[in-house]
């Protein structure tokens, strides 16, 4: 039975990522600004950047939400205060929080927006939803722990909106709540600044033979003991569905634009066609296909053993596609303008991805037939740069550009 149609939730680390998120068929956007959110090297929003978000999601009737889900030592209770005075006058749909102490400066603030609950505060029963509902909370973030079962248990006793991870990197340790890095680099993990130790390469040594080190040999480039695979819950999405998850998030405002947006069209359109109960089963391999063209590790749809044997075989980074560049205008047939990410030459085969509407794939393959760079013909469009380019056919809206790539790994 279907409990209702679940919003996607799309990872914004800039104000351009956001705008293809939500072109790309975002329900909801989540970003943070310069201060008290979980990733400290995002590009993050000024309050300009803000302000222009906040404004482009609801002309587009996209829901915002704002991060403030780092955890305060005493230190940073005054300067938590000052900024959330400062960001009190934009018109976020919600605020995530994981701070308690946090929680209390939102509440005693003249922010009108609503109040999530980030992961990172482990609920993963009916009671704890329960306690966190009483304390004010409108929307809860459940633990990447919490098991479909668990779920099920929780919507039978509870009509609280509940929110899931369901695509993008793991942490190893419990909701993402680490000290490894702050350990190893000083870099506290709590606060947005972690190094991510746990994709480091690492290698044994003997206790008795300090200075020789013995690697691991898992795969060609290293082996990385404490990484996880990448989660992906593609399969599993009608059975969350089905036990009446509000709302699927995507985890990655790290990754790149072109990972934001096919991600999201991707997840968004399998929602829709099960809202509007389509057959899966011959759509799934496009839609396996597109996540595999994304840079990633591999993926595993099971969090408690992801090795099936325990056996440990690496989790190398699997790079199929280079982002090459987005059309940074209305094409006009087959001529666009394009923001070049990385070097695109005369007679390049591109792929072109594009949102889906109405459940319709305008993906296409072209072929770079010229191009200018102010009104110069060149052989080359360069990184950083906004080139004219002509195409042998006609560019989708909205496009954006990739190139396969002969190694299918890469960093």
């Amino acid at each position: 039975m279907i409990r209702n149609k679940p919003e996607i939730v799309s990872p914004a680390g800039n104000l351009e990522k956001l705008k293809f998120a939500v072109t790309f068929g975002a329900d909801s956007v989540f970003f943070g600004g310069g201060m008290f959110n979980l990733r400290d090297k995002a590009g993050n929003f000024s309050p300009e950047d803000i302000s222009e978000a906040v404004e482009f999601c609801r002309t587009h009737d996209v829901k915002t939400t704002f991060l403030l889900n780092s955890f305060l030592h005493e230190k940073d209770i005054d300067a938590a205060e000052k900024y959330i005075k400062s960001i009190e006058h934009f018109d976020f749909h919600a605020v995530m929080i994981s701070d308690p102490g946090m929680l209390q400066l939102v509440k005693n603030s003249n922010l009108k927006s609503r109040i999530y609950l980030s992961t990172q505060m482990s609920t993963l029963n009916r009671l704890s939803v329960k306690f966190w509902k009483n304390q004010g909370i409108d929307r809860i973030v459940l633990a990447r722990e919490t098991t479909l079962k668990e779920i099920e248990s929780i919507r039978d006793f509870s009509d609280d909106e509940i929110e899931v991870f369901v695509h993008g990197a793991l942490c190893i340790s419990y909701s993402g709540r680490c000290l490894l890095s702050r350990f190893m680099s000083g870099r506290d993990a709590n606060l947005g600044e972690c190094s991510q130790p746990c994709r480091w390469k690492f290698s044994l040594m003997e206790e008795k033979r300090p200075g020789h080190h013995f690697e691991f040999i898992e795969h060609a480039t290293g082996t990385e003991i404490l990484s996880s695979k990448d989660l992906c819950l593609l399969r599993k999405i009608p059975d969350y569905i089905n036990a009446g998850v509000n709302a699927f998030k995507l985890e990655g405002r790290m990754k790149s634009l072109y990972y934001v947006a096919n991600v999201t069209r991707i997840y968004k359109n399998i929602v829709e066609n099960i809202i509007a109960g389509n057959s899966l089963e011959d759509k799934f391999p496009f839609w396996e296909s597109e996540l595999d063209l994304i840079s990633h590790r591999p993926y595993t749809d099971d969090l408690f053993n992801e090795f099936d044997d325990l056996g440990f075989r690496g989790v190398p980074y699997i790079k199929k596609v280079m982002f090459m560049g987005y059309a940074d205008a209305v094409p006009q047939g087959n001529e666009v303008k394009v923001k070049v990410f990385n070097p695109i030459h005369l007679n390049d085969r591109l792929e072109a991805i594009a949102p889906i509407k109405n459940n319709i794939i305008n993906d296409t393959q072209l072929t770079v037939v010229k191009i200018f760079e102010d009104d110069t013909e060149d052989v080359l469009a360069r990184p950083g740069r906004n080139c004219r380019i002509i195409f042998d056919k006609k560019v989708p809206e909205n496009a954006i550009f990739r190139k396969r790539i002969l190694s299918p790994e890469g960093a």
